[in-house]
């Protein structure tokens, strides 16, 4: 089984420095003013122990002498697998993706072993969504018939070089899966029936993408479920799990909204939207902490681990 990537990063981060010929104590005084605690847990990374920050191991990486993009990508890779759900079997082996009652119950209870119970809050989520992969993608340009709460899937169908390979027709693969449900004083009177929140995100999203220099709104189309709100997390969760979107792991940001005035100034702006340049109110926020060229080198190697090519 391969390694995580946390596990990797502090067994390169050890061997750059056996390579260099160090010890911790002499790796230590060159990467001031970083201290010796921090140090050792970024050569100990692994799951459980923490990952590095971006500065540290770029730190560590110029007192070895060694190139830190590499390991830079590592630190991206093991705080998305710290962040995100491990991906669920293919749609082909739906069975397994159920949870079913524990093989050793307690005593009493062995009608119970290995029992698929469709009423455990899970198996409910999955059928949430199921029955969002199972909907009719529409072009996001088109207003969802209903006005809803509920989860969504925006996919690719056109020919950005760097989304080319997850664009498909059949609408497989989706590039950001959201959920959309009241908020604040809405929340509140949620129970007298839907708010739209549905409909305003997909708004917001067809204005963001209107607003990029080089994404096309003809190219995205959408599947989207109304469902009740206490539904909408867990069916999200699974979906993000089991595909791992681009724009909800890689490229953060697309469902930003302004931040203000007040907060723009001391805000660096996100990923998407220094891949993606266009958003008004992005454009005079700082750089982003990882360049265009970097996320289009770490979209190219996820969408190698997604489809294994």
């Amino acid at each position: 089984m391969a390694e995580d990537p946390a596990t990797r990063l502090g067994k390169e981060l050890t061997r750059l420095r056996l390579l260099k010929g160090l010890n911790v104590n002499e790796l230590v005084s060159r990467c001031a003013p970083l201290g010796r605690t921090t140090i050792s847990k970024a050569l100990n990374a692994g799951p459980g122990r923490g990952v590095p920050t971006p500065e540290t191991v770029v730190r560590i990486c110029r007192a070895l002498g060694a190139d830190s993009v590499p390991l830079l990508e590592l630190v991206r890779q093991a705080k998305e697998d710290a962040r995100t759900p491990r991906p669920g079997p293919q749609a082909e082996d739906r069975s397994r993706q159920f949870t079913r009652e524990p093989e050793n119950p307690e005593p009493g209870d062995a009608e119970l072993t290995g029992m698929f119970n469709p009423l455990r809050r899970e198996n409910l989520e999955r059928s949430v969504q199921w029955a969002l992969e199972s909907a009719p993608p529409i072009p996001l340009a088109h207003d969802p018939a209903t006005r809803a709460d509920g989860i969504y899937a925006v996919y690719y169908t056109g020919r950005h070089p760097l989304y080319r390979p997850v664009s498909t027709p059949a609408c497989t693969t989706p590039l950001y899966v959201g959920t959309a449900r009241p908020s604040g004083y809405l929340r509140r009177s949620a129970s007298e029936g839907p708010t739209g929140a549905l409909n305003t995100r997909l708004k917001d999203h067809r204005t963001s993408i209107d607003q990029a220099e080089d994404l096309e709104l003809a190219d995205f189309h959408v599947r989207y479920l109304p469902v009740e709100e206490v539904w909408i997390s867990g069916a999200g969760a699974l979906m993000v799990g089991d595909h791992r979107p681009i724009w909800n792991t890689v490229v953060e940001g697309f469902g930003h909204h302004n931040p203000g005035t007040a907060r723009r100034d001391f805000t660096p702006r996100s990923p998407w939207d220094e891949l993606h340049p266009g958003r008004p109110w992005a454009v005079e926020q700082r750089p982003a902490k990882t360049s265009a060229m970097e996320l289009r080198r770490a979209v190219r190697q996820h969408i190698a681990r997604l489809t294994g090519r």
